[in-house]
C-alpha cells in the first residue's frame, strides 16, 4: 500500500521520553529505567492490592491479604535457603515482569504535534519568531529529524496548523517567510471553554381569571 512522503514527519521525536541522543542508542540505555518503572508499577499494583480500598470488607479483606503476604514472604525466605538457584529464578522472573511492565506508552499524535511545536517554542526563545530557513536548518541539525527535507519539515508546520507569514520582520531581518512566537503559543494553549449561563427559571403562569370576577 503507498503512503504519502509526509507520513514519516510524524516520528518527531522518536526519542523514547526517558534516554535522550541518538534514537539508535536510546533504546539500549533506558533499560535500566524502564526495569525500574515498571517495577514501580508492579508495586504500585501489588499496594493497591494489599490495602483493598475498593472492597465491601476492607476490614477483613486487608487482614486475609496481609497474612497471605506474610506466609508467601516466609515461604520465600525458606526457599531462599534451601534452593538459592529457585530465588535466583525468581528474581530473574519478577525482572521480566518489570521489564514487560515499564514497557512505554506510544504517544499519540496529538502528543506528538504537541512535541514538535514545543521543539520549536524552545527554538524561537525569546525572539517574536523564527524565519523558515533557520528552523529547518536547526531542526535538521538534530539526530531525530535530520531524516527530514524542508518539503516535509513545511508539511509537519502545514499538518500542525502553524501558520506561516509570508514576510516577517525579526530584528534588522525582514522580507523572509517565518512563523510568530505568538501563533506557537496560541496552539499550544488550551482551548478556552464558555461556560452556558444556567437557563433562569421559568416565571410561575398567572392564574386564570374568571370573566366578571374582582
Amino acid at each position: 500500500m503507498a503512503t504519502a512522503p509526509e507520513d514519516d514527519t510524524l516520528e518527531l521525536p522518536p526519542v523514547p521520553t526517558f534516554g535522550h541522543g541518538r534514537p539508535r542508542w536510546a533504546a539500549h540505555r533506558i533499560h535500566p529505567r524502564r526495569i525500574s518503572i515498571g517495577h514501580l508499577k508492579l508495586y504500585g499494583r501489588l499496594r493497591g492490592w494489599a490495602r483493598a480500598e475498593n472492597h465491601a470488607t476492607r476490614g477483613k479483606a486487608i487482614a486475609t491479604r496481609a497474612s497471605g503476604l506474610a506466609l508467601g514472604a516466609l515461604m520465600a525466605w525458606r526457599t531462599a535457603n534451601d534452593q538459592p538457584r529457585l530465588l535466583a529464578l525468581a528474581a530473574g522472573a519478577y525482572v521480566v515482569a518489570a521489564w514487560r511492565a515499564g514497557r512505554p506508552v506510544p504517544p499519540t499524535p496529538e502528543e506528538l504535534q504537541r512535541r514538535f511545536l514545543l521543539g520549536v517554542q524552545e527554538l524561537i526563545g525569546d525572539r517574536p519568531g523564527i524565519h523558515l530557513r533557520q528552523l529547518y536548518d536547526e531542526l535538521q541539525a538534530r539526530p531525530a529529524a535530520a531524516h527530514l527535507d524542508d518539503a516535509r519539515l513545511r508539511a509537519l508546520l502545514v499538518h500542525c496548523q502553524v501558520p506561516i507569514h509570508k514576510s516577517l520582520r525579526i530584528g534588522e531581518t525582514t522580507g523572509r517567510s517565518g512563523i510568530k512566537a505568538a501563533d506557537i503559543q496560541a496552539l499550544l494553549s488550551p482551548p478556552e471553554t464558555k461556560e452556558q449561563p444556567c437557563p433562569d427559571e421559568t416565571p410561575a403562569k398567572p392564574a386564570p381569571t374568571t370573566p366578571g370576577g374582582p
